[in-house]
């Protein structure tokens, strides 16, 4: 189990011997990526605030105490989870004010179980509906729950209760200033990691692209490989969203012109339409495959494609290395060389053509973003601007207050299985018994696919962490040597823990150990019992999520898929009515697949969501999946379409016929998909459609072609969605 746990992480750090003498550069390509980039300056800002008190403290006599101290520095910096600087400072201070009276709390309760289970019901339900204040504020009721549990773990006569409360506020203090300081050495930092991710995605996007036309495959590697195309192409959109927020957080909390986030987010927008391009070449490319075409041409696509995933990449490497390093001096040669091949209004060289427009914006960007004006003045650090209006806060918690709100069910899950597993805890007395409330407090998730993937990592997690420890404790006698291997570990975990929580509690729990110690002397014992507790605690979190008003994902599946489908049915009729001009596409259409793409996203999570739940509570997979495969190629498909914009101007007539068709049946398709009903039958589309494609045969470019293939490709999408949704 401890090995299976520590894979991942393993694979990472493993040292360069002689068999692997490539190792090393593996290792440092992976660090060198955005995503641990952000995850490796979490981990120096955690561990520097919870080790420094942890190893400093004891020299000075503060032996016990440094421990209050600790808890309190690495539950505040596990409470920062990214977000606007105002966000994140909140909850950082919300954490130093609530959580050592919620301590105190549970240091005067824990000789009473029925008021310890009071509390803790209160404190539980509180730290469920922290949800309906959005992410930042999810792990603030979390460790608001945890504190009161260490409370009621503190012997009584080895700490004050009032003093305990006090050394926990000072490490979430110090963890604060920690946290500022960092934050003015670099404040830009974290969002150009989070732009370089953009263009990650995007590299990876177009990788995707390759590999759809790398060789001939057969058709079920071609739909996984479309799987994968789609995966890649939610995963930037997520990437794009979470850049955007965060940008425009920042812009409204800094004084001075902004030139900084404004750069960022021409680079992010440009990311995004350079993403729009591949998209648009790889259904493209299913019209007519690079296999079918001349040695030369395919051989200067290959290396186009190439340099373009390569120049994305470069441009991701220099937002986090802090300095420019693209050359598009190779592409632009390839675009040439294929331009006096196949001509310009080729409808790869269009697509081409934008990709390296949008290449040349971003070079432009990143040439200020990094030239000699670069710098951070003006930023106010903390922020002190307010961004939301008054009132929002409390709006959005009474927006929660009824039964028919997820989370107001989820909190009360929460508070009835959390006040049960404290009042096991406390009234059999328990030595290690804080594991057993802890673990129920924090594998439960709203969902209950989630509850079970956490309760899986988290019992896992602890096995492993626990088996550690009890080396540690067995072997490490000396306390410097042993709190510097705990340290490691606790840097380790810090990295992971967002990504991998199975893995991060492992190498967390040995640290947790230490500062909770209260142990029997034979530290075996001590692990075979928090084990127990732990599975103990997982079970109790299991139960209560299955039993305790669940709402199962097939409730909600239904609406997301119809509201993607809606999305794209607003897409497909702004890119239609663009399609009977011959100008350029208007600036609209980019808010309307943007919308789009946000909607397929958001459906395919719930289907992802509805596979990790129970067989019996799934309901009819195939048919949820089929409508998830055709929104997704529907809105490839008018992706590609979209691009094709100006290069011909159809009958104005003639797709405005089979744009109402499509509209029609796609609402019914909709209507049908929210009310688990079949749809009325499907309008024809052969005569809009067939005089549309006689007006392209007439044209003489490249591009007729294209767009005809593009406008068959969308009806018999529309067309594969209307069957899918006729056999639920």
């Amino acid at each position: 189990m401890t090995a299976r746990i520590m894979a991942p992480w393993l694979r990472m750090v493993t040292p360069v011997t002689s068999a692997h003498p490539h190792v090393l550069q593996r290792s440092r390509m992976a660090l060198a990526r955005s995503a641990n980039r952000i995850a490796l300056v979490w981990a120096l800002r955690g561990t520097i605030a919870t080790a420094l008190p942890l190893l400093v403290l004891p020299i000075f006599g503060v032996g016990l105490a440094s421990h209050f101290i600790t808890i309190g520095a690495l539950n505040t910096s596990m409470v920062d989870v990214g977000g606007s600087y105002r966000n994140r400072l909140t909850a950082m201070a919300l954490n130093m004010v609530l959580s050592p009276c919620s301590l105190f709390l549970g240091t005067q309760a824990r000789a009473t179980w029925w008021l310890a289970t009071l509390l803790m019901l209160c404190i539980a339900f509180g730290s469920g509906l922290a949800r309906a204040f959005g992410p930042s504020a999810t792990p603030l009721g979390l460790f608001v729950g945890i504190a009161f549990l260490i409370g009621t773990h503190v012997p009584a006569g080895q700490t004050a209760p009032v003093q305990a409360a006090a050394l926990y506020c000072a490490g979430a203090m110090w963890t604060i200033a920690v946290t500022l300081i960092l934050w003015r050495l670099r404040p830009f930092k974290r969002l150009e990691q989070e732009v370089a991710a953009v263009w990650e995605s995007t590299a990876g996007l177009i990788s995707a692209m390759r590999a759809l036309e790398a060789k001939r495959v057969t058709v079920v590697k071609r739909r996984r490989l479309e799987r994968l195309l789609a995966k890649r192409h939610h995963e930037l959109r997520e990437t794009v969203e979470a850049a955007r927020n965060s940008l425009g957080s920042l812009r409204a909390e800094i004084s001075g012109p902004g030139t900084t986030t404004a750069q960022l987010m021409i680079l992010v927008r440009a990311g995004s339409r350079v993403a729009q391009a591949s998209v648009a070449l790889a259904e493209m490319h299913l019209h007519k495959s690079q296999h079918d075409r001349p040695s030369t041409e395919r051989r200067l696509l290959q290396a186009i494609a190439s340099e373009w995933e390569q120049a994305c990449r470069a441009i991701a490497t220099s937002l986090l290395k802090g300095r420019l390093q693209v050359s598009l001096d190779p592409m632009r040669s390839t675009l040439k060389n294929l331009t006096s091949l196949l001509g310009g209004t080729h409808p790869d060289m269009m697509a081409f053509a934008q990709a390296v427009r949008n290449l040349e914006t971003a070079e432009e960007a990143a040439n200020t973003l990094f030239g000699s004006e670069h710098h951070a003045t003006g930023v106010l650090l903390p922020p002190l601007t307010r961004t939301t209006p008054p009132g929002k806060a409390l709006a959005a918690l009474r927006a929660q207050l009824g039964w028919q709100s997820a989370i107001f069910r989820h909190a009360l899950r929460v508070a009835v299985a959390s006040a049960s597993a404290t009042a096991i805890m406390i009234k059999l007395q328990l030595p290690h018994g804080l594991w057993l409330p802890m673990t129920t407090l924090v594998v439960l998730q709203p969902e209950f696919g989630g509850t079970l993937t956490r309760a899986l990592q988290r019992t896992a997690g602890t096995i492993a962490g626990a088996i550690i420890a009890g080396l540690l404790l067995a072997t490490l006698h000396g306390d410097p040597a042993l709190k510097l291997v705990l340290i490691g570990l606790l840097a380790m975990a810090f990295f992971v823990q967002r990504r991998q929580h199975g893995l991060g509690v492992a190498f967390l729990t040995p640290l947790v150990v230490l500062l909770l110690a209260a142990g029997s002397g034979d530290p075996w014992a001590d692990t075979l019992e928090r084990i127990i507790d732990t599975a103990v605690g997982a079970a109790i979190g299991l139960a209560a999520g299955y039993l305790l008003w669940p709402q199962w994902e097939r409730e909600r599946v239904p609406d997301q898929m119809a509201r993607a489908i809606r999305a794209n049915r607003t897409y497909l009729s702004g890119v239609f009515g663009a399609l009977s001009s011959s100008a350029a596409a208007p600036a609209s259409l980019g808010e309307l697949r943007r919308q789009a793409e946000i909607a397929a996203g958001n459906a395919e999570a719930a289907f992802q969501r509805l596979l990790a739940e129970p067989r019996v509570q799934r309901g009819r997979i195939t048919p949820a999946f089929a409508v998830i495969t055709y929104i997704q190629r529907l809105e490839r498909h008018l992706i590609a379409l979209a691009g094709q914009i100006g290069a011909v101007a159809l009958p104005a007539k003639d797709v405005l016929a089979l744009s109402r068709r499509l509209e029609i049946a796609l609402e019914d398709v909709a209507a049908a998909v929210a009310q688990s009903c079949s749809p009325p039958p499907c309008p024809a589309f052969d005569q809009p459609l067939g005089r549309l494609r006689e007006a392209l045969a007439r044209e003489e470019t490249e591009s007729g072609g294209t767009v005809a293939f593009l406008l068959g490709r969308v009806v018999t999408d529309a067309t594969s969605l209307h069957v899918a949704a006729t056999s639920k």
